[in-house]
Order: structure tokens, then sequence, then C-alpha cells
């Protein structure tokens, strides 16, 4: 019976991993396959009133846009040593060649110089304002506690003393888009988000053509409704406050 019980949590686990494990792998579609969807919508298969061109412009915007929205371009992590009586840590502009998009969240490993028998070696670091980050503290030193962001430049407090010196800083970082040139550029969205692509570039080609805001705020609610979508039930994260 125990067997059972445990072959049974076993799949559960592993049911939970398939259908919770948010994929960020893209379709492998193409801008051309972007414009082939979309003339469809709009009811133009070669080009005429919309030039490829244009609709290119359109699916750059739509990708800037939804990374915006869902933060969904996530990069490998990258490390910071922490330097004693140091609270500024510079930002690489670019992450493994693609630009920086943001940081979405900082674990600090004290394994050098911790009492790992009492406390957690290796915790998340509160993000606050940069205006708060002091938290009126002034005078505090020790192990960071939170951290800031200002001008790609990361700040950390409390400032580090010369026991934490070498301790790590662990940054999960967010890329933007480097944008599509030409028709045959891959659409760099994860695939879940294909459709809100295609959504966006129909709403700002239809706002071309009637000049209607209504249409276009219609269009432009679906592609919200489709990237909060993604962002709840494949990323399992909560939806920041707007």
């Amino acid at each position: 019976m125990k067997k059972i019980l445990m072959l049974c949590l076993l799949l559960f686990f592993c049911m939970s991993g398939i259908l919770y494990a948010g994929p960020t792998t893209t379709s492998g579609d193409t801008a051309s396959d972007v414009i082939t969807r979309v003339r469809s919508h709009l009811n133009e298969a070669t080009a005429d009133f919309w030039s490829d061109a244009e609709l290119l412009i359109y699916i750059n915007e739509a990708g800037k846009e939804t990374v915006n929205r869902t933060r969904s371009l996530e990069s490998g992590v990258s490390n910071i040593i922490v330097i004693e009586n140091t609270r500024s840590y510079s930002i690489p502009e670019t992450i493994s060649g693609v630009s920086f998009g943001g940081v979405a969240k900082i674990e600090y490993d004290i394994g050098l110089s911790g009492n790992t028998i009492d406390q957690t070696q290796v915790y998340d670091l509160e993000r606050v304002p940069f205006m708060m980050l002091r938290k009126a503290n002034e005078k505090e030193v020790g192990n960071p506690k939170v951290f800031s962001v200002w001008a790609n430049t990361l700040y950390v407090w409390p400032i580090p003393r010369s026991d934490q010196s070498g301790n790590t800083l662990y940054l999960y970082n967010l890329v933007a888009p480097s944008g599509v040139t030409a028709t045959a550029s891959p659409i760099e969205t994860p695939s879940g988000l294909d459709s809100a692509i295609d959504i966006y570039v129909r709403a700002r080609a239809m706002f071309k053509w009637h000049e209607n805001p209504e249409l276009f705020d219609k269009d432009l609610a679906l592609w919200r409704e489709k990237c909060d979508w993604y962002v709840v039930n494949v990323m399992r994260r909560e939806l920041p406050i707007r």
C-alpha cells in the first residue's frame, strides 16, 4: 500500500511539472510567419495597403511591448562578488551578448563567511525603491538584505564588512529583444506568446486603416489579456500592480 501511495505521489509531482513548467523556448516562427497570419486577418494576401516593411515595424514594436509587459525573456544567472565597504556594483549592458533588460531577482550566498547552521546559506534580497534603500539605518553594515537598481548599477544594503568580502550575489536577469530586421528574422518571444504578437501587429495595422481608436483599444485589450494569461498560467507569477 505504501509503495502504491509513493507511486501516486511521484506521478502527481511529475504531472505537476508537466503542467506547470513554463516553457520559454520559441516556436521557431519568423517575422514572415507573423506577416502571413496577420495578412490573412487583414484579407490582404500580398502587400498593397500595408507593406512588409511597415508590418516589420509593428512586429518589432509588438516584441518590445510584449516583453515589457510579461518580462518573459530570461537569461542565465550572473554572479557578482561582494567587496568590503562597497555598496554599488556595475551591471553589464549586455548579458550573454543580449541587451540587459532588468533584474528579476537576486540571491545572496553567505557560504564563505556565514554560519550556515543557524541560518540559510542562500537567501533572497528584498527589492526596495532606491530612495528607501538604507531604511534609515545609515551606519548598518553586514550581510546585504535589500537591493535596488539605478542607471544599470546595483546597490545593496547593508554594506558588506571585510568578513563578507568574497561572498556571491546571484542575479537572475531579464534581457531585451534584439529586434527583427528582415522577414526571415526569428520571433524572440516564447511560443506561448505568438498569438499575442499577432494580435498586436493586427491592431496597429487596423488602426492605420480605420484610424478608429475604439477598434485599436479592443484589440489592445485582447493583447493585454493574452500577455497576462501567459504570466499567470505559464510563468506562474503574480501580475504586477499597474
